[in-house]
């Protein structure tokens, strides 16, 4: 059966907390989880969802016990405004113990849905009905080839929701709709990253910022993906490296430096190539040129 469109989760198991830097998970033995959602539809309108917990099922992990993964509220997520390769996060950067793992699961709270010629069925009037959606164990979405090994380094795991099987009308004559969501696991990817040089312009030097001397190392390059920003860091050498990078396309950048006087350090540059496209554990090469750097002083 051909699916028109599919809701795809990509989901980002990270080697280290992009935020917090790499240090507190490589001592844990963990890896950070990042989950994203992207559209899937049918014959209807609007589909939206609620899930309201996520975790990871595993085999060796934790002696096959659950790895909660998020729990809480995702508010209502309309998938049908996430076409193609259209995303919104989840959870970002929640971290796992290192194991092998066979399924990752799903509880979703409430679900709405608006057919074509306008009827609205939604689990809070009754007129949708999910008999999977609550249940304790949550939706099973079995992992690629029965299981997968999450050790170091950051992993996508992308994973369709098919609206377009997951609801469908009751029959008889209770008006009804039913909802078994049907999601299963169709990719692994391994992460990259993204690396090169950090040069001066001639004539040019990284001032004193935040009370201190500065040099190469003061500069921050960015990769950017949509809203997705993952920064890097530059030795005093000029090296730079931007680790834990999900394949795909990203503008290339400086970022604003603030520090604790209330200084910032603003430089200038270019990037070459400008941008950069990312593959599954492949590290993409470009370098940074700066033209002027500035300490603003606290006002």
């Amino acid at each position: 059966m051909k699916i028109v469109r599919n809701t795809v989760l990509p989901f980002l198991m990270a080697g280290a907390v992009l935020a917090g830097g790499c240090s507190d998970v490589a001592s844990s033995g963990g890896s950070s989880v990042t989950i994203k959602l992207t559209d899937a539809a049918g014959d209807l309108a609007e589909a939206w969802v609620e899930i309201s917990e996520i975790y990871l099922q595993g085999t060796t992990a934790v002696d096959g016990e659950r790895v909660s993964l998020f729990r809480g509220s995702t508010g209502m997520i309309d998938l049908l405004t996430l076409p193609g390769e259209k995303t919104v996060d989840l959870i970002s950067d929640v971290v796992v113990p290192e194991g092998t793992y066979s399924q990752l699961r799903f509880v979703v709270s409430r679900a709405r849905i608006v057919t074509e010629d306008g009827r609205e069925f939604s689990t809070d009037n009754g007129k949708l009905h999910c008999p999977s959606c609550t249940t304790p164990s949550g939706l099973k979405v079995n992992l690629p080839g029965g299981s997968v090994r999450i050790e170091g380094g950051s992993n996508v795991l992308v994973v369709d929701f098919d609206v377009s099987q997951s609801f469908g009308s009751e029959r008889g004559k209770s008006g009804r709709w039913v909802m078994h969501p049907v999601m299963h696991a169709s990719g692994f990817q391994t992460s990259g990253g993204i690396a090169g040089t950090v040069t001066m312009a001639e004539g040019k030097t990284i001032p004193a910022c935040g009370g201190v001397e500065r040099d190469l190392s003061a500069v921050t390059p960015t990769a950017t993906a949509g809203e997705i920003v993952r920064s890097g860091i530059t030795e005093a050498s000029g090296a730079y490296g931007i680790a834990f990078v999900a394949p795909g396309s990203y503008g290339l950048g400086l970022a604003r430096v603030g520090y604790e006087n209330g200084d910032s350090l603003i430089v200038a540059g270019t990037a070459s190539p400008a941008s950069v496209d990312v593959g599954s554990g492949k590290t993409a090469t470009a370098d940074f040129r700066i033209t002027d750097a500035i300490c603003k002083a606290a006002s």
